[in-house]
């Protein structure tokens, strides 16, 4: 075999998964919203450990994970402040102390704000990043953006590593 096969076609032991959103998603209710999720990015050739469907990551094995959401947001209309928050929520259960908030003035404002942690979960778990906003009217989201002879900006990125 080959080195480049070799380096394409690994085994992993620790479970990892990078996840990404094409979609611009705004909030229209004052509820929780669960974050859709529609690309997983390519790794080469090795096997992907860590499975999704829309909004819904599934893991495949138990153990310490290091878990890094970065949305880009946005805000449609408006120049009121406004928060937009997001937190992890794990078998449709919140994550203490996981959420994180940044607040938007007008729709010029663009920023991508890390939600980072560390958490133990189990094979079967099912993992979702949340939004929520203060107001439904004014188009605050996560804004996917196409710059012209670029590569396409996701509305959000998803990276899970396992640690142990």
């Amino acid at each position: 075999m080959s080195e480049k096969n070799q380096t394409t076609q690994r085994d992993y032991r620790k479970a990892f998964g990078q996840l990404a959103s094409t979609k611009t998603q705004r909030i229209e209710t004052l509820k929780p919203i669960e974050i859709q999720l529609d690309i997983q990015e390519d790794i080469a050739g090795g096997i992907h450990t860590i499975d999704f469907e829309k909004g819904d990551i599934m893991i495949k094995q138990s153990g310490m994970y290091l878990i890094i959401a970065a949305p880009q947001v946005g805000k449609a209309k408006g120049t009121r402040n406004r928060w937009i928050d997001f937190w992890v929520r794990v078998n449709n259960v919140d994550v203490a102390y996981s959420n994180i908030r940044r607040v938007l003035t007008d729709s010029q404002e663009k920023d991508v704000i890390p939600l980072n942690m560390v958490t133990h979960l189990n094979r079967g778990d099912t993992l979702n990043i949340m939004m929520s906003g203060e107001t439904e009217d004014e188009g605050i989201g996560i804004e996917a953006i196409e710059p012209e002879g670029e590569p396409a900006i996701p509305s959000i990125i998803v990276t899970i590593v396992q640690l142990d």
